[in-house]
C-alpha cells in the first residue's frame, strides 16, 4: 500500500459513486454499464487496481476473480450486487489504510495527520 495506490482507490471510489444511482435504478436482475467514455477510464482502473489484485472484483459471488468478467470485469458491465461489492471493497481499502496509519494525508476535505504528527 502506498500513496499512489491510495489515491487511485480514492479516484476509483469517486468514479463508482457517479454510477451508484444508475445501478440502484436498474435493479438486481438487469445489467448496467459504464458510458463509452467512462469505459476507457474503467479500463485503466481495471489494469491498475483490479487485475493485479489490489482490489478484489467478483466478491459478490464469494471469490475474487480479477482477470475475468465475473464482477464488473473488463467489459464494464455489472449487476447491482457486483457493483456494490466492488464499491464496498474500495471503502474497505480506504478504511484500512486510514485506520492503520499506513497512509495519512490531507485529501480535499479530509483532515488527517502524519503518523509522526498530531493535529
Amino acid at each position: 500500500m502506498n500513496k499512489r495506490e491510495f489515491d487511485q482507490v480514492v479516484d476509483l471510489t469517486h468514479f463508482l459513486e457517479k454510477y451508484t444511482q444508475q445501478a440502484i435504478n436498474t435493479g438486481r436482475n438487469k445489467t448496467s454499464a459504464f458510458s463509452d467514455e467512462d469505459k476507457k477510464t474503467w479500463d485503466l482502473y481495471f489494469k491498475m487496481l483490479i487485475k493485479p489484485g489490489i482490489l478484489p472484483d467478483g466478491m459478490a459471488f464469494g471469490q475474487a476473480s480479477n482477470d475475468t468478467n465475473v464482477g464488473i470485469g473488463s467489459d464494464g458491465q455489472f449487476y447491482l450486487d457486483e457493483f456494490m461489492q466492488l464499491l464496498m471493497q474500495c471503502y474497505k481499502y480506504l478504511y484500512t489504510a486510514l485506520s492503520s496509519g499506513e497512509v495519512f494525508l490531507k485529501y480535499k476535505n479530509w483532515q488527517t495527520a502524519d503518523a509522526k504528527e498530531t493535529l
